[in-house]
C-alpha cells in the first residue's frame, strides 16, 4: 500500500489541489472550462494558488485524467467513469 502524504506537506497540498480541480471540472460538465476559468474560479489573485492550479492541471493531464485542447480543460472518459463508480 502507498504511503499517504503528510498533511501540510507540499505533496499533500498538491494532492488537495489536484482533487479540487478534477472534481470542479467533472461537476462543471457539460460546460467547457478553460485554464483561465479554473484560475479565476479557484485561485483568484494569489500567485501561489494560480501556480498550483497550473501545475495540477499539467499533472492531471499527464496522468490521463484531464484533456487539454486549445486552452480548454476537459475530464477524460476514464476520469468520468471513475467519478461515477466512486459516487454511485
Amino acid at each position: 500500500m502507498h504511503d499517504q502524504p503528510k498533511a501540510g506537506s507540499n505533496a499533500a497540498e498538491d494532492r488537495q489541489i489536484e482533487e479540487a480541480i478534477l472534481l470542479h471540472v467533472i461537476e462543471a460538465q457539460p460546460a467547457t472550462l478553460r485554464l483561465s476559468d479554473l484560475i479565476r474560479e479557484l485561485g483568484g489573485d494569489d500567485f501561489q494558488k494560480r501556480d498550483g492550479i497550473e501545475r495540477a492541471v499539467r499533472d492531471l493531464t499527464q496522468f490521463g485524467l484531464l484533456f487539454r485542447c486549445e486552452g480548454a480543460v476537459l475530464p477524460t472518459r476514464c476520469a468520468l467513469r471513475a467519478y461515477e463508480l466512486f459516487n454511485a
